[in-house]
């Protein structure tokens, strides 16, 4: 039989390596999944041994505005970089294709995904719009193999994320500029107008005073006459008793009539003007004066205080807790009294910082009782906003005169000016 004749003459060799690298160049040409034991076999040459750690203790993600295309990229490689850790690497200055040629987007784990999405809230735009679609797999041509289901959903959830957070942020961003704006224009707005004194609740005198040039004479406002808008009684009820605990819970509403030497509502009082200042007029019950701690104040609407006083007609009434510059009578009788009180007008600085103007007197008839903390009755002089521009009105007279304050229809007083 011939040489050519063999039945196995012809035939060639089995090449299982040739057939096996045709068989995954067609698995790939054609998207078909990659074998179980080829992706097993994959991750466990890439991925570090359980005891491998720290890549990234080091690695710091500064808060900020959003980084150029170049301190983006140099921040991807830095990141890059950390994730291979100890493997050589084929260099590529574009992050993008050191990633690629180096197989590193396989080392992504949940954490790395997590710590570069942080990065990723600084990326400019288009860097942006890149490593999504990396992350997310890009197209067939550009995978590491093709994904299964699960990893394709996985993918979608980084690249939302990331998204997610960068509109967060901008948003964030907005908000804040949008406040720095608006406190820029407000406080500049302020400092050209400044504060002005257009309260209508201010508490002002009718007139000033002025002196006649030819004979040095003060000028005569005349008798007092009582602005009905400027009365109040002196009718509420402030006791505390002594105790431990919340001062709250040691509040009454209700003490008996025995203790108090005043009854609530029987002390009636108004404002004036005299001889420059303010003056506050008192009315009380036959014999109120002898045992009375008076204390008046001048506030702004947040209660801040231009002045203080405090008077006692009987040395010792006023206890040492009750505070205030202490001040003689303007005008004393049997049940009137008229204290000085400084009303100031317009705008005034608080020595504590802002400004106010006078817009209420308080006044208090402080008693001091065995077991009671505060036990008053207390009353305020105010202008209501909707009454308008309520005055102050004036008064003259000298030392020694005699006036007569008509309160309201059922009180008038008279006393002696001081």
């Amino acid at each position: 039989m011939n040489e050519t004749d063999d039945p196995e003459e012809g035939i060639p060799p089995s090449k299982p390596s040739d057939e096996k690298n045709e068989l995954t160049e067609s698995s790939q040409a054609f998207g078909t999944e990659v074998s179980q034991g080829h992706r097993k076999r994959r991750s466990t040459f890439f991925k570090y041994s359980t005891h491998q750690s720290g890549t990234f203790d080091s690695f710091k993600v500064e808060k900020g505005g959003q980084w150029t295309e170049k301190e983006a990229d140099e921040r991807i490689r830095e990141f890059l970089v950390r994730l291979a850790g100890d493997r050589e690497l084929g260099h590529e200055s574009n992050p993008v294709e050191l990633a690629r040629k180096n197989d590193l987007l396989l080392l992504f784990g949940p954490e790395e995904e997590k710590l570069f999405a942080k990065l990723a809230v600084r990326f400019p735009s288009e860097t942006l719009r890149v490593w999504t679609d990396l992350l997310g797999g890009g197209d067939s041509s550009e995978s590491f193999g093709p994904r299964s289901r699960a990893e394709r959903q996985d993918e979608k959830a980084i690249a939302l994320s990331i998204k997610k957070a960068f509109r967060r942020r901008t948003i964030t961003c907005l908000v804040v500029i949008g406040l720095v704006v608006f406190a820029i224009f407000f406080f500049k707005r302020l400092a050209n107008e400044g504060i002005v004194d257009d309260t209508n609740q201010a508490l002002r005198f009718a007139s000033q005073e002025s002196e006649v040039a030819s004979e040095g004479e003060k000028e005569n406002f005349g008798a007092p006459i009582v602005e009905l808008e400027l009365v109040s009684t002196i009718d509420l009820l402030v006791a505390l008793q002594e105790g431990e605990g919340p001062a709250e819970d040691r509040v009454r509403q209700i003490v008996p009539e025995t203790l108090l030497e005043v009854q609530p509502g029987e002390i009636i009082a108004t404002v004036f003007g005299y001889n420059g200042g303010g003056q506050v007029a008192l009315m009380g019950p036959e014999g109120w004066l002898t045992e009375a701690c008076i204390r008046a104040s001048v506030t702004d609407g947040r209660f801040r205080p231009f002045d203080v006083v405090v008077f006692e007609l009987t040395e010792g009434m006023c206890s040492e807790e009750i505070t205030g510059r202490k001040v003689s009578p303007t005008c004393l009788g049997e049940q009137t009294l008229i204290i000085p009180l400084y009303i100031p007008q317009g705008e005034v600085a608080h020595s504590e910082g802002g400004s106010g103007w006078a817009e209420m007197i308080r006044i208090g008839y402080e008693m001091d009782s065995p077991g009671w903390e505060t036990l008053a009755i207390r009353g305020t002089i105010a202008v209501d906003a909707r009454e308008g521009q309520t005055e102050i009105p004036l008064f003259s007279g000298e030392v020694g005169d005699e006036l007569v304050i008509d309160f309201n229809d059922s009180n008038s007083g008279n006393c002696i000016l001081m």
